[in-house]
């Protein structure tokens, strides 16, 4: 799996002082070069940090491979975050109806939808 990550095109190779890594749509795996160990990481659960996957995800990547489940992955986390925004539309046309608001919830959407749609062309 890892070297399936290291080649694919469109990652990006992070190495530093004892670990190899690559990121490729914001999932990360990393490598130890001592142990070999192999972890895979994503920021679903936080923005501002990576968390390690659960172990039934490792056997989605396990079956699918590295490219398959990380595009699975993201498409998960963009339909988690289209249903956050229709939520938050729905709150705001019900209560304060700021034009400004709506208006850049769905600008966020519509950015959202063009990303979903050119991974599902993956």
């Amino acid at each position: 799996m890892f070297k399936q990550a290291r080649k694919e095109q469109g990652s990006v190779k992070l190495d530093g002082l004892g670990y190899e890594a690559s990121i490729f749509l914001g999932v990360k795996i990393s490598r130890d070069n001592l142990s070999g160990e192999v972890k895979i990481y994503d920021p679903i659960k936080s923005i501002n940090y990576y968390v390690e996957i659960e172990e039934e995800q490792y056997e989605s990547f396990k079956q699918l491979g590295w490219r398959k489940a990380v595009i699975d992955l993201s498409l998960l986390k963009y339909k988690d975050k289209l249903d956050r925004i229709k939520e938050s539309i729905g709150r705001e046309m019900n209560g304060n109806r700021s034009p400004k608001r709506l208006r850049i919830l769905k600008e966020s959407r519509e950015q959202i939808l063009r990303k979903y749609y050119k991974l599902l062309q993956k």
